[in-house]
C-alpha cells in the first residue's frame, strides 16, 4: 500500500486503527462541518484508499453521512447517542433535581459540566436570570485550563496526572495564568482544592462563575457544578454564599451518584 497500512481493517492493529478512525471524526467541527475525501486525506496525511475505508466504516455505523460532491458531514448516530446521554447519563439522572431545588437561591444560572481529555463542556443548564447568557451552551468544548468549571476539575486530578499535563501543555497552562513552573502550577491548584471551589470570569468576563467538584466515587472527579451570576452585582458576601451553596449541592450530587452505584 502507498501509505504502508494493511488493506483490510481487520488485520490492522486495533488500537492504531481505532485512533485513526476517531481522528476522522475529530475533523468535523462547528467551524468546518463538511469535509471532502481529498481534504481529509491531506489533513490526516493518509492515502485516499485509507480514508475511503475509514469512511465506509463510519457511514455504516451512522457516524457520518455522505453529501453531494464527495463531501461528508456528521451522521444521525450522533443524535441517537446524544439522546442516550440525556436519558441515561448518571450525572444527568441525579443532578437536575438538586439544581432545581436551589434555583431561587442561586438567582442566576447553573451549569452542569463534564470533561474528557483536555476538554470541558456543559451538559445541562438551569437558568433563573434571563439576562444571563453564557458561552457554555451544551456540548461546546472549552480548555481544561480556563474557566472555574475547568479549574476545579484540574484541582482534583491526581498529582501524577497534573505533572503529565504540565510537561505536555506548559505553554497553554502559562497562557491561562496557572503558572510557568511546575511548583507554581501545583501549589495554585492545591490552594483551589483546599478552598473547595474555583472562582473565575476569564471566558465570559461580565459574569462570575463559582464551581464545585462532582465525584463519581471518592477521589474520582467526573465534572463540576457552576453557579453563575452577573459579576458587577456580586459582592464578597455573595461569593461566599454561592461558594457554600455550590459545595453543598455538588456534595449532594456526588453522594447520590455513589449511593446509587452509578
Amino acid at each position: 500500500m502507498a501509505d504502508g497500512e494493511p488493506s483490510d481493517l481487520s488485520v490492522a492493529d486495533p488500537v492504531s486503527t481505532s485512533s485513526r478512525v476517531l481522528g476522522v471524526l475529530d475533523l468535523f467541527t462547528e467551524a468546518e462541518p463538511v469535509w471532502t475525501t481529498e481534504r481529509m486525506a491531506e489533513r490526516l496525511a493518509a492515502s485516499r484508499a485509507t480514508i475511503y475505508r475509514y469512511l465506509q466504516a463510519l457511514m455504516a455505523s451512522g457516524f457520518l453521512s455522505q453529501l453531494g460532491g464527495g463531501a461528508y458531514a456528521l451522521g444521525p448516530r450522533i443524535i441517537e447517542l446524544d439522546r442516550q446521554m440525556r436519558v441515561a447519563d448518571p450525572v444527568l439522572r441525579v443532578a437536575p433535581g438538586v439544581m432545581a431545588a436551589q434555583r431561587d437561591q442561586v438567582a442566576g444560572t447553573q451549569l452542569l459540566c463534564r470533561y474528557y481529555g483536555l476538554r470541558v463542556f456543559s451538559i445541562f443548564e438551569e437558568r433563573s436570570d434571563p439576562r444571563i447568557r453564557t458561552s457554555f451552551d451544551r456540548g461546546r468544548p472549552f480548555s481544561l485550563f480556563r474557566s472555574s468549571a475547568s479549574r476545579i476539575i484540574l484541582a482534583n486530578l491526581p498529582s501524577k496526572h497534573l505533572r503529565r499535563l504540565f510537561l505536555q501543555h506548559a505553554g497553554d497552562i502559562a497562557a491561562a495564568g496557572l503558572g510557568t513552573r511546575w511548583p507554581e502550577f501545583r501549589d495554585l491548584l492545591k490552594a483551589v482544592r483546599k478552598r473547595g471551589v474555583a472562582v473565575a470570569s476569564d471566558i465570559d468576563t461580565e459574569l462570575i462563575g463559582i464551581a464545585a467538584p462532582i465525584f463519581a466515587a471518592p477521589e474520582i472527579i467526573t465534572g463540576s457544578l457552576v453557579l453563575v451570576r452577573i459579576r458587577s452585582e456580586v459582592t464578597d458576601r455573595d461569593t461566599e454564599f454561592l461558594s457554600a451553596l455550590a459545595l453543598d449541592s455538588a456534595r449532594q450530587i456526588s453522594a447520590r451518584l455513589e449511593d446509587a452505584g452509578l
